[in-house]
């Protein structure tokens, strides 16, 4: 937790640190993964396989229907708790199995209508690969949940990092095999299987807990309450980086995607920067927000957006000094035309960059119906510019709308601590009232 004056703690730092380890690895090989696919298979390829993650991950969000979100929070608010908390971590698991499975199923059975929707049948044929992945993906992210509750993060970044490095393998395979690019939606149903086992002994989710049968299933409606105020929320702020994409594929061809998605790689790298601090903070905020003493959540506050700032910025200029120097390994105008888009989706994303790590805070205060209201204002915003501008400027019109919707969420976020959590000014002023 923070100390009492708001400062940062040697353990979140040490944890921020295993985990900028953790994503530094997980940058480079999706970066390296995108250059392969790209040089390998071609532009188009590249875009039918970020329509079919993007898919996959709205779908995901559905599948683990906030559950994961309610596991983390009441094992970092039962921390001191021995026995229940294995009852919290049962409950959830198994719930997400179930919930989970059924959603798998229904993505496999659509998987034909989603191709046909996105005008490319590779899509369709890789979504459907992809959908037994969800059943796992579910399961996965409750136990990485509970993880991140129990402040375990050396093992929830080595697990993640597993993750991203088994979705490379597998695609290295494919090129190996000489197998169509559709084939490389099967990674993500690979990659879950990999992470299942070792996610499973670390949480021993089977561990007797104290509680008995009627309060097991009382954690269960818990969980569900809980999971369904929280899923538009999961649902949303997973998607929310990649509605562009989602929707250029229905105004424009794969090609154009393919050119899009190659800058829109990077952002959603630079995204994960404050990402990084917010699944560290989480836990942390459930306990100062329990506290109800805002002078000391509004200096832990500021501390964390400065700091998240500051990388952003470092990191943002590596990258746009690093990109033109990309060109000669690729298709002829495909580096040139990411970089037309690269520059705007940045600046917008800069701005929201410092609120970043402290927008799940009213899910952390228990306010799960709150946070999912500001999320779906937030992505009714991203969509709505999105749909009003992509049809005349085609993919820089996807880049000013979502550049203008990222600076919007930092003032939505701010205006909602002021109103719900009494934090007068917001975060970005924090006195409390």
């Amino acid at each position: 937790m923070s100390t009492p004056d708001g400062a940062l703690d040697r353990k979140f730092l040490g944890d921020a640190a295993w985990n900028y380890g953790a994503f530094a690895m997980m940058a480079a090989t999706g970066v390296i993964f995108n250059f392969f696919i790209a040089a390998h298979f071609g532009t188009a390829a590249l875009g039918i396989f970020n329509q079919i993650y993007a898919v996959y991950i709205v779908a995901a969000q559905l599948a683990v229907f906030g559950v994961h979100d309610s596991a983390q929070k009441y094992v970092a608010q039962h921390d001191g708790d021995a026995a229940l908390r294995p009852v919290i971590a049962r409950t959830a698991v198994g719930l997400a199995a179930v919930i989970g499975g059924a959603i798998a199923l229904c993505v496999w059975a659509a998987s034909g209508a989603i191709g046909a929707l996105a005008a490319s049948e590779p899509v369709g044929q890789g979504v459907a690969l992809a959908a037994p992945g969800l059943f796992l993906f579910a399961v996965n992210k409750v136990l990485m949940g509970i993880l991140n509750g129990e402040r375990r993060m050396k093992a929830f970044a080595l697990i993640q990092g597993a993750r991203v490095l088994s979705i490379l393998a597998f695609a290295l395979l494919v090129a190996l095999e000489g197998w169509p690019a559709h084939m490389l939606g099967a990674a993500f149903t690979v990659a879950e299987a990999v992470i299942a086992a070792p996610l499973l002994a670390l949480v021993k989710p089977w561990r007797a807990g104290g509680a008995a049968s009627g309060a097991a299933r009382a954690w269960v409606r818990q969980h569900l309450d809980f999971g369904a105020r929280a899923l538009p929320n999961g649902f949303l702020a997973e998607s929310y980086v990649r509605v562009d994409v989602l929707m250029l594929a229905v105004f424009v061809d794969d090609a154009a995607v393919g050119v899009y998605s190659f800058a829109a790689m990077f952002i959603e790298g630079l995204y994960q920067v404050p990402v990084v601090v917010r699944t560290v903070v989480n836990p942390m905020l459930v306990k100062l927000v329990a506290a109800a003493d805002k002078p000391a959540l509004a200096r832990f506050a500021r501390r964390v957006m400065a700091a998240s700032l500051a990388i952003f910025v470092v990191t943002a200029g590596i990258v746009h000094v690093v990109f033109p120097y990309l060109a000669p390994y690729f298709d002829d105008g495909l580096v040139s035309g990411a970089r037309a888009v690269l520059l705007p989706l940045t600046v917008g994303l800069g701005v929201y960059a410092a609120f970043i790590p402290l927008d799940f805070i009213l899910m952390q205060a228990g306010m799960p119906g709150r946070q999912s209201l500001l999320m779906t204002v937030n992505i009714a915003i991203n969509a709505g510019l999105n749909l009003l501008l992509i049809p005349s400027l085609g993919i820089m019109g996807a880049a000013m709308a979502t550049a203008a919707a990222f600076g919007l969420s930092a003032l939505t976020l701010n205006a909602a601590a002021w109103r719900w959590l009494g934090m007068r000014g917001g975060l970005a002023v924090g006195a409390g009232r």
